[in-house]
């Protein structure tokens, strides 16, 4: 089984349904982010739109690794319902609400949301650090670990890294997985 690292910008970075692999999902929250995540969503090109876009990523994050201390499961399931609510709206539309709503669905309770909310923040500062100092320019990024070796990669969308680690794994190619996933997302 590999161990893949994948830091994305929630929203932006699609998320497709996760395989058997060990994924360790790390949200992304700068201002950086906040201004793609602006343009994508076609809102106005104003500080208030930039601050609003920052705020609901970081609120969207926060979130998502507070839900993630109930279980990586249930964190992957936050993402993913999140992203077909918000498919028909914009960022700006997340809410107390659709949060509430989400997590009814996934079958998490509220009730200590908000006191693990300070180890999400301490948690979020830390993955931004590592983000920084793995020197990673692109979104999204992974760094994708075996026994023998540690491949880091940038821009490559989860679909098509998902799709190559299902590769390597029928072929048992391991050994010679960075040069495959060069050309898979160089080329």
């Amino acid at each position: 089984m590999l161990e893949t690292h994948y830091y994305f910008i929630p929203i932006l970075d699609h998320l497709e349904p996760f395989d058997h692999n060990d994924w360790h999902l790390y949200p992304i929250v700068t201002l950086p982010a906040a201004k793609q995540l602006r343009d994508a969503e076609d809102l106005p090109k104003n500080i208030v739109s930039l601050n609003a876009c920052y705020d609901r990523l970081r609120k969207v994050s926060l979130d998502y690794l507070t839900v993630n201390l109930y279980g990586r499961k249930q964190g992957r399931a936050f993402l993913l319902l999140l992203q077909d609510v918000l498919e028909e709206t914009t960022i700006l539309d997340y809410t107390v609400q659709v949060r509430q709503q989400i997590l009814k669905e996934i079958g998490v309770s509220t009730l200590n949301f908000m006191e693990y909310r300070s180890f999400a923040k301490r948690h979020l500062a830390l993955m931004l650090k590592d983000f920084r100092k793995n020197d990673f320019q692109a979104s999204p990024a992974s760094l994708i670990m075996t026994n023998e070796e540690c491949l880091k990669i940038e821009d490559c969308p989860h679909a098509l890294l998902q799709r190559y680690l299902e590769q390597i794994e029928k072929t048992a190619a391991v050994a010679n997985f960075s040069i495959i996933i060069k050309r898979l997302c160089t080329g």
